[in-house]
């Protein structure tokens, strides 16, 4: 299966917890494209330090609700603290998002594939673009780079001179 991820950080060494999240993730299976960094605006809150993110897509026998635990796993030990009561956006050291497995739908508790707001959020999308711009989104049936052109978000994203892993 290909998991289609993307790693972001907006506190603490942002590369380097980005790169140490992928590194860990990839003991589970092994990277098949990753797109430049970019350096984004935070979407869905106000704070004074952008985001770093980079999409990661790993080929892995795990299945989606494995390999999510993993990704949960690696944010904690990494330093990310969810709280059931806090804020839904805040500043985080490292998040790691599951975005896509191969084309399978899932709605479960504990896991929605297509990721349910990504079509919304250019700090996604262009990443995406970058490297599977013909992917199909199974539910919305548009390509990646349709689901750009047509995104409703005005947050700047940039990419980083920083070099992909």
């Amino acid at each position: 299966m290909q998991a289609v991820t993307i790693f972001g950080s907006n506190s603490g060494k942002k590369q380097e917890l980005i790169i140490q999240a992928i590194r860990q993730l990839s003991q589970t299976g092994e990277i098949v494209l990753s797109s430049s960094f970019y350096e984004t605006e935070p979407w869905g809150f106000k704070c004074h330090e952008n985001f770093l993110n980079q999409i990661t897509v790993f080929e892995t026998l795990l299945s989606p609700e494995e390999f999510l635990k993993t990704c949960l796993d690696i944010e904690k030990k990494l330093g990310r603290v969810r709280t059931s009561n806090g804020p839904r956006y805040s500043p985080r050291p490292i998040d790691i998002d599951l975005l896509f497995c191969d084309s399978q739908i899932i709605n479960t508790p504990t896991l929605t594939l297509p990721h349910p707001r990504l079509s919304e959020r250019n700090f996604v999308l262009i990443p995406l673009a970058e490297i599977m711009p013909d992917f199909v989104h199974p539910v919305l049936g548009k390509t990646i780079a349709n689901l750009l052109t047509e995104s409703p978000d005005r947050l700047q994203v940039k990419k980083s001179d920083i070099f992909p892993v």
